[in-house]
């Protein structure tokens, strides 16, 4: 028998995405399921809101989603049967789907290169991911629940998967269990986010942690394109004054194209060439974005290992 489940998203506002969200969980609870929206009245953040929905919860299995993802028809079942098939798994997570709903560019891109990194990543991992996601309760609540210190979104989910690894709990990434991103995504807020929310504060975690490089979005592949855009982007500049340099800008766009072509292969056959090329420019863009990160992330890290987090989470006693 598949297990309850508890369901919470936390949302700062009510809007149409929040609603979408519901109503698509709503279709696919059990009789014995709950469904915990919470709200962030006081602009705490994520972490608070759904460490304040885990204390209400009662199922075994707590499930994250957020107000801005619709979960696929059926997803919820699957993912409780997948605790069912693998009883040594606390932690899973799936993917966003192929079909953003914003239409724009940026916005298709952002969702469309979540997806390849999570449908190229399925299996056992160190993070994990709350847009939707689940833990067994009695994981979520021996490693504190999410840190509270994260006082916006931004990788506290990240830091969630890094804990309940080092506690000794296994993750798996399951891309079959998919959602649909409602985000509206533009330049500017994808630069925001790749360095300010993402790049920044996941630097301090892997420095923090010795958490392991070679997952996700940190295989050595994307490591070493940050050092080719770099090298692609200085030679630019200075060919500006000696056209030579435009040959090693040449050679290093032509090495970022050969170290990520599966990446663009996705994108190529998702929306065609046009889509792309473009997404090619935005991607070298995402790299120059990490090494900025990275730098800032490294100077700004204090030189002691990371703590758990505040004991605010703890389980609440049973009647």
């Amino acid at each position: 028998m598949a297990p309850r489940l508890s369901v919470i998203v936390p949302f700062r506002e009510r809007s149409a995405s929040l609603s979408q969200a519901l109503a698509a969980i709503e279709r696919q609870l059990g009789p014995d399921d709950e469904l915990l929206a919470v709200p962030d009245g006081d602009g705490s953040g994520p972490a608070v809101t759904r460490n304040a929905g885990a204390r209400q919860a009662h199922a075994p299995l707590i499930v994250f989603v957020d107000s801005d993802v619709v979960v696929a028809p059926g997803a919820l079942e699957r993912l409780a049967s997948r605790f069912v098939e693998r009883p040594e798994v606390s932690a899973i997570f799936g993917a966003y789907d192929e079909a953003p709903a914003d239409p724009g560019f940026v916005s298709q891109y952002k969702n469309l290169a979540h997806s390849f990194v999570h449908q190229s990543s399925g299996g056992t991992v160190a993070t994990f991911w709350a847009g939707f996601g689940a833990v067994r309760r009695e994981a979520f609540f021996a490693v504190g629940g999410f840190d509270e210190r994260f006082t916006r979104p931004s990788v506290e989910d990240i830091d969630l998967g890094y804990r309940l690894t080092r506690a000794g709990y296994e993750i798996r990434l399951d891309p079959s269990l998919q959602a649909k991103h409602l985000k509206r995504w533009t330049l500017a807020s994808m630069i925001v986010s790749d360095v300010r929310d993402r790049g920044i504060p996941w630097t301090r975690l892997l420095l923090r942690y010795g958490a392991p490089r070679d997952g996700l979005n940190l295989r050595a592949e994307y490591r070493i394109s940050v050092v080719v855009a770099y090298v692609a982007a200085v030679s630019l500049v200075v060919a500006a004054f000696d056209r030579r340099f435009f040959a090693v800008t040449a050679a290093a766009l032509a090495a970022l194209a050969a170290l990520n072509r599966r990446y663009y292969a996705f994108f190529y056959t998702r929306r065609g060439a046009w889509f792309a090329v473009r997404a090619f420019a935005l991607h070298t863009l995402h790299h120059l974005c990490n090494g900025v990160s990275y730098a800032v992330g490294a100077l700004n890290t204090p030189r002691t290992s990371a703590g758990s987090p505040p004991d605010r989470s703890s389980a609440p006693r049973r009647a």
